[in-house]
């Protein structure tokens, strides 16, 4: 006789099941919404490439995306996907609460030190008819979420046994060092004022030396990139909270809400409001995305 409990005792910590905090599908095609670099507290998120191609940036690193690729983000890791055209990557996305593994921290889909995207290979048809089948399952009676339920783990245990590749490079070069230091810097104090000699002063280095070293790296200059970080926690916090846009725009560091909307829509695509109208409807209302 199989025994499902013994079984989930071997793989998770107290034998515990992750839990599908939700579930969609980004349609390849619409005009791109960027999503910049932001982080979530309490779940770690699985993407499944279907269509398009375009780039990861995660941590300090950066891989290159194309169809048939999984694409692991671990809980607390800053992360963005950046289409490389002017319309959607394809995807499908599954965040998971109360992951588990044993020997692994909670909700840490793969080791720190592992490859972020897999190739998929043979198993891409079948683990996009699984998704598919979750996003059918994962609304509706008891019954019907349960099943959602119980193939997103499915899906999870997949994903965590395919074979991983490198794919990028491990920061090693001064520059990047010192590129890694400056979004440590600006991740920490992003909500609050700041000015390129404040950061600079902060890692004994010049000012040009400070922002051609950052240009260079990430193509934004360092307020840049401050400001992509400010719009990435408004998103986050648009899709997770009732908050209006103008506390969003107080609580991301900005008083003038005309000036955060503007900044908001040129970033992102549209404005404020749309976008979570947009996002919730998405997401069939839920707010579980912190």
């Amino acid at each position: 006789m199989i025994n499902i409990q013994a079984m989930a005792n071997s793989v998770f910590e107290n034998g515990q099941l992750p839990v599908l905090v939700n579930a969609n599908r980004q349609d390849y095609g619409r005009k791109r919404h960027d999503r910049p670099m932001h982080g979530h507290d309490s779940m770690c998120e699985l993407l499944l490439c279907y269509r398009g191609f375009g780039v990861y940036n995660v941590n300090n690193f950066s891989y290159v995306i194309q169809e048939g690729d999984l694409i692991y983000y671990n809980c607390g890791e800053l992360h963005e996907v950046v289409s490389s055209t002017d319309v959607e990557i394809g995807t499908y996305c599954f965040g998971f609460s109360n992951v588990h593994f044993s020997g692994l921290p909670l909700n840490h889909f793969i080791p720190k030190d592992s490859p972020h995207v897999r190739a998929s290979q043979g198993m891409f048809p079948f683990l996009c008819n699984l998704s598919e089948q979750i996003l059918k399952y994962n609304s509706g009676p008891p019954a019907n979420r349960l099943t959602g339920q119980m193939l997103g783990i499915s899906l999870l245990m997949l994903a965590a046994q395919m074979p991983a590749s490198q794919r990028e490079e491990p920061v090693s070069s001064t520059a990047s060092q010192l590129t890694a230091r400056i979004k440590e810097y600006i991740d920490a104090h992003y909500t609050e004022p700041l000015k390129l000699g404040d950061i600079a002063s902060a890692l004994n280095c010049s000012v040009p030396y400070l922002a051609h070293t950052f240009k260079d790296a990430t193509g934004y200059s360092p307020i840049q990139y401050a400001i992509r970080r400010r719009i990435g926690l408004a998103q986050t916090l648009l899709i997770s909270t009732d908050y209006s846009a103008t506390h969003i725009a107080t609580l991301v560091g900005y008083d003038n809400t005309n000036y955060f909307n503007s900044l908001f829509s040129k970033i992102v695509g549209t404005t404020p409001i749309r976008y979570r109208k947009k996002y919730l409807e998405a997401l069939r209302g839920e707010r579980n995305q912190m």
